[in-house]
Order: structure tokens, then sequence, then C-alpha cells
């Protein structure tokens, strides 16, 4: 992989520097910030070589590239100018629906917390390796090699707040060096003190709650939230001869009264209660908290909205010192998205996949799971269904036995060490759940299968539901034609009304807007699947092709009336026969959007799947789609 030419191609596809907001990485994703999303090429980009995934997700636009993103940012970042790109940002209209809200939350809860977790990460093995030195005799805890061991692994969480201060103040666009300065207030020993008195402590007349700042999260984060619009105001106000020493203490002044006054305690009120809640459903549903959270992690990882739950994980680790949800459900999930992936190694006959589901595998079980997921899984279906059992059932174990988990680092065999405690019992609970989630994701991807891409030439694989031969209408190898199956306006399918088409959440395709009410089979293959409501039709072709044929939005309330389909499930069809008739008029009338949308459903198995735009209409004679 050339990592520079890599860096180039995501660049330009994603709208070039002046889109660029920010950019950062996590172990596996780009996380870019843009302007506007809608200029980024996401189907280009996903097709580049060395390019998993890529999704808009929590307000960050994400390309996933796997074990390699350290390089790839690294070569991105020197030729990204960030800070000329934000100066020149227009405002973009504020989002207030829950959707919104949401990803406008996530997206700031990623940039603060994930340039962190190398340093958290670090201490917190630190801490669990130390912990093992000493439980096994290599080490006393009276030595000063321990102390000092001790106070390295301790540093990074008791000044949690400095660290925060700073990813912060970048992630709000304000002065890094005085957000750093009030996290320096808070931790002050002085100030620690006077909090920590029996006396009632007050400033300015107004009384100042007791908070216990070291290893705290939000009060931090809150105060250069209110920092960076105190500092724009301090901006305009300061004359520019003094505005080196006004402008910051104009802040001073201002944020440090109302940190200790007001955002301390709130954001201590809110972090415990975010950890409360955490606790109050895992005290109401026990286990099945854990169960749930395993096997939603994978689809929550899609999305790359596991990084929303590091304010819960850090005070979790904070007090009482361990977490018990996310990081073991994550251990459970990453044992057995891996372990599936390896499944497919060995099962399957197509060399190519062979070679992606073994470097997946490895890379799950040791708890970065993307390129399993992505790679592998996704694209394969069945085996993300099988690891969502082994998952959910290494989770039970879990959730039963009360895993605990001691360090914020992605759970695999390498990093083990985070669930090790005094008590011994915890870190072979640890590895029971590991096993149990490999073991039986493993045999699970066995049992319910796949579907496999045999090669032609491998004469000593068994024929397995072998149908008998229908020649491909069209002679063509090199590419696969999907003819349009109706007559009407051809539309894109981000046009389409329907986020679950456009923003092609089931595969890419196009749309078509009917203008008579018949369907017609787009190649010759065989019928897969007709949905019960009559509205909806699965097709395969010869060469491999899975289409549907999505007749109307919403059509599915229609309970099947209106729709005659002229073929059963099994059937093997040809080119330009009649498949379903439907009365297009009545649908209309009954209120219905009568777009078609036409999607390639196994549209991750080709390089590029390509609409024909260039006429407005079309019909069973015309190709539509085109499949590379």
């Amino acid at each position: 992989m050339n990592h520079k030419q890599l860096a180039q191609s995501i660049m330009e596809l994603v709208g070039g520097n002046d889109n660029i907001n920010t950019a950062i990485h996590c172990s596996t994703r780009l996380r870019l910030t843009l302007k506007n999303p809608d200029v980024a090429k996401t189907a280009e980009i996903k097709n580049l070589d060395g390019v998993i995934g890529a999704v808009n997700s929590g307000g960050q636009y994400q390309v996933i590239i796997g074990n390699d993103v350290g390089y790839v940012y690294n070569e991105l970042a020197k030729m990204v100018d960030t800070q000329q790109s934000g100066e020149v940002q227009e405002k973009k209209k504020a989002d207030y629906s829950p959707k919104g809200l949401f990803n406008t939350f996530a997206s700031v809860i990623a940039g603060i917390f994930q340039p962190i977790i190398p340093a958290i990460a670090a201490s917190g093995m630190l801490k669990a390796l130390l912990l093992l030195a000493t439980v096994t005799g290599l080490m006393s805890k009276e030595s000063q090699t321990y102390t000092v061991l001790s106070v390295m692994s301790d540093a990074a969480f008791y000044f949690l707040p400095v660290l925060l201060a700073y990813s912060s103040a970048n992630k709000f666009k304000t002065n890094p060096f005085v957000a750093v300065l009030f996290a320096g207030i808070m931790l002050h020993p002085n100030m620690i003190g006077l909090l920590g008195g029996e006396d009632p402590v007050s400033f300015i007349g107004l009384p100042v709650a007791s908070v216990q700042n070291a290893s705290s999260v939000v009060p931090i984060i809150l105060t250069v939230w209110f920092m960076s619009y105190i500092e724009r105001f301090a901006d305009k106000v300061s004359p520019g001869p003094v505005k080196i020493f006004l402008k910051p203490l104009i802040v001073i002044l201002i944020v440090a009264p109302i940190a200790l006054i007001v955002l301390g305690p709130l954001g201590m009120y809110l972090g415990t209660g975010m950890s409360n809640l955490i606790y109050w459903i895992q005290d109401k549903i026990g286990w099945l908290t854990v169960v749930i959270m395993a096997i939603l992690m994978p689809l929550i990882v899609m999305f790359g909205m596991h990084k929303v739950f590091y304010p819960i994980i850090f005070a979790a680790l904070a007090s009482p010192g361990y977490e018990t949800l996310v990081l073991v459900a994550m251990l459970a999930s990453n044992m057995a998205q891996g372990a599936g992936a390896l499944a497919v190694s060995f099962k399957t006959k197509d060399v190519k996949l062979k070679q992606v589901a073994l470097s997946a595998g490895i890379s799950g079980v040791f708890g970065i799971t993307e390129p399993a997921l992505y790679g592998v899984h996704l694209r394969l279906k069945k085996t993300l269904f099988a690891c969502m059992i082994g998952a959910g059932i290494g989770g039970l174990f879990a959730g039963i036995v009360n895993l605990k988990a001691y360090a914020a680092v992605g759970p695999g065999i390498a990093s083990m060490p985070m669930f090790i405690s005094e008590d011994n019992m915890n870190i072979i609970y640890a590895i029971i759940t590991m096993l149990i989630s490999a073991i039986i994701a493993f045999i699970a991807v066995y049992v319910i299968g796949f579907q496999d891409v045999v090669p032609a030439t491998d004469s000593s694989v068994a024929k397995v539901e072998e149908k008998p031969e229908i020649k491909p209408s069209t002679g063509i190898k090199s590419k696969k034609v999907v003819f349009a199956p109706l007559e009407g306006k051809v539309l894109p399918l981000r046009e389409v009304k329907d986020e679950a088409f456009s923003q092609e959440a089931m595969g890419q395709g196009m749309a078509i807007q009917p203008s008579m009410g018949k369907v017609f089979a787009p190649f010759d293959g065989t019928v897969e699947t007709v949905f019960r409501t009559k509205h909806s039709i699965g097709l395969r072709s010869v060469d491999g092709v899975e289409l549907l044929i999505h007749v109307g939005l919403d059509t599915v309330k229609l309970k099947g009336q209106h729709f005659d389909v002229k073929v059963i499930e099994g059937e093997q069809i040809s080119h330009s026969q009649l498949l379903m008739e439907f009365d297009l008029a009545a649908i209309q009338a009954a209120g219905y959007d009568t777009t078609t949308p036409v999607i390639v459903t196994n549209s991750s198995d080709y390089l590029e799947v390509l609409g024909n735009e260039s006429s407005p209409i079309t019909g069973p004679e015309k190709p539509l789609i085109t499949v590379l």
C-alpha cells in the first residue's frame, strides 16, 4: 500500500483541503470533520485500494483503513492545513433535531477523548502489570520501585482534567494553554485542601461546593466549552496594544469563578448521574445489560458510535475503579468477530477471501475488529449473525460473574492484563468469556454457513445445490449488465425519499418512477425471494448479481393489495419475462410514492456498481446498471 498516494486520493475525494476542518485518527479510522459532508464521494472512497469502508456518522466522516491508519494519517496531516481551512469555515445552520443534536454530541465526545486514549490506555495497562507483579511476588508494595511505577500509572488518571482541557480546547477552538490553566486551578494542592476540608468554602460571597476534581471528566469539559465563548468576547473588547495580557485576564476572572461555583458542581452531578444511570440499568436487568451490549456492539462500532461511551468508562474507572459493561461487552464482541473471521478463512474456497479473513481474524482477536467487520462479516452477512450469537453467549457469562475491566483499552488477547485484579478469579472469568465467545462464534459460522464463491477450476469441491445452467443473455464476461425491470423515468438512488435507499444502506443501484404497472426480469436468473406483501422481489442472476426490486416506498403497508406476482420462489426466469403486475393508479391514489428502487444487494462483492443516468427514460430492453 502506498500510504502517501492513498492519503492524497482520500483528501481529493472528500473535497480537498478547503473542505476539511479537522483530521484525527483512532486505531483503525481516519476521522475527518468536513464543512460539507455531501461533497465527499463515498462510493469512490470505498473502492480505493487500502480502504475497508467509509461512513458519515456522529458528525464525523470516517474512513476505515485498518492497522495502517497511522501511516495514512501521517501523510494526510502533511497535506491538510486544518487551521487555515478552519478560519475560512462558513458557519452552518444548527440542526436542533434529535438526530442532529446526537450527532453533534457524538462528534464532540469523539473529538475530545480520542486524542488522550493512548495516555489512558498505557497507564491502565501499566497499573494492571504492576498489580500482576505484586500478586506473583515479583515486586513488593513497600519498595521504592513500586512507588515510582505506581505514580507513573496513576498520573494520567489523576491529571485527567489536564489532558481533557487540552483536547477540549482543540475541539472548541480556544486557547489550549489557558484551558490547561483552569485544570491546574482545579488540581492545585491548596484548592484540593480547601475543598476537602470540613468548613464551608465561599468565593465572593457565594458558596463553592466540595467537588473532587482529580480524575473528573465533565467539569473541565464544561469549563473549556464556556471559556471558548468568553474568549471570543474578551478578544472583541481588548484593545490591540494590551490584548496579550488583558484578553486572558478577562477570561480567567470570568470563567474561574463560574467554573468553581456553577460548572464544577454541575459537571460532578452530570458525571455521577451518567454512572448512576448505568448502574441503575444494570441493577434492574442485571447480566442482560452485558448481553444486549455485546450483541449490538458490531452495529455500534459500524457507525463509530462506541466513542460516545468514553465518559461513562472514564467515570467508572475513576470511581469505583473498574468498568463492568462497555469494555466487558467489547471483549465478548471482539473475540467473536475475530474467531468468526478465522472460521471464514478456514471454510472458504475463495483464495482472496481466505487471505482477507485470516488477517482480519488475527486483528480481531487482538482487539481491532473493523477489518473483520467491514472486510468479512458485513460482506457475508450471515457470519455477522453468527458472531452476535457468540458475543451474546460470552456476554451472558461475563454478566453473570460480574466481570470487571480495570483499563480503558481495546479488549483482546494482548490486553488481557486489563482484567487483572486482587481477585484472582476476575482474570480467569475474562479468559473464560474470551474462549466462550470465540468458540461459539467459530462453530456458529460453520453451522450457519455463508455464500461462498467456489473457483471454477477447483474440481475437488463438492457441488452443493447445483441448478441447471442458464447461459447469460448478454454474453458479457468482463462486466454484468442489469436491464431496467420497469418502464419509466430514471432517478439516481440518492434522490429517493427514503434514507434506507438513498444512503445505500442496502446496497448501490438506481431507481425508476414507473409509467406502467409491470415488472420484467432484468436478466436471466432465479427468483430468490417473493415478499409476503408482494411489493418486493429478490432475484439472483446467473452471474451472481443479487437484485432487490422494491415497488414504491412504504408500500409494505398495503399488505399485498394492488399487487399480482406472477412467479414463485426458486423459479428460473429469463430476461424480459413478466414478474409482477401492480395497479399504479390505485397505489398512487392511496397516497404512496411509487418510486421503485432497484438495488444490487451484494454491491460489496464487486469493484463498482455504475448506474446509467444518461437516458432519462428507460425500459426492459435498456441497460440500467452495470456491475464491474
